[in-house]
């Protein structure tokens, strides 16, 4: 039994060795070249996925960005486009709270103040109205000359307008 399991072991490994051989040598395997993790070109592609609609490779290449380059001046923008595509593949609550975290830390910043903007629309997405008008009229309150204001004056008017009136209680 010894002599057939010594050249099995020998067998195997050499076939563990020879996989894992052809395995780093495998594209996506490899440790890769400078060029393909600067922060110039994760961002540059990660904008590129998100413009053509591929939301789900977008999220993972902000992160990608987020972790390779924690201190960089694009941070913001690229959360925010997380955000974004969360929200538009239906990732309500997710978005939510990037959007939220966003507003509090970036108030000065057009990504914090967007941010602000989108949680409004993420609660009418989520058929929340009583939120959404909330946070219009906080947006407003905090960011009355923004290009959203009209926007966002128009969603509560639309929602007033729409949202069932409820009959008022008398008392006896």
């Amino acid at each position: 039994m010894k002599s057939i399991l010594s050249p099995l072991t020998i067998l195997l490994t050499l076939i563990l060795f020879y996989l894992r051989s052809f395995l780093m040598g495998a594209p996506g395997w490899t440790i890769e070249p400078e060029e393909c993790i600067d922060a110039t070109s994760i961002i540059s592609f990660a904008d590129n996925l998100f413009y053509h609609g591929h939301y789900y490779r977008t999220i993972m290449e902000y992160e990608r960005f987020i972790y390779f380059y924690p201190q960089h001046p694009d941070i913001p923008k690229a959360r925010f486009n997380i955000a974004c595509s969360m929200k538009l593949t239906g990732e309500y609550t997710s978005a939510l709270e990037i959007f939220t975290s966003l507003a509090k830390e970036y108030q000065d910043i057009n990504s914090g103040i967007e941010a602000s903007f989108q949680k409004a629309e993420v609660f009418c997405l989520m058929h929340d109205y009583q939120s959404a008008l909330k946070q219009y009229a906080e947006f407003l309150s905090h960011y009355p000359e923004h290009q959203l204001a009209e926007k966002a004056k128009s969603a509560i008017e639309k929602i007033e307008k729409h949202s069932p009136r409820r009959p008022q209680r008398t008392q006896r």
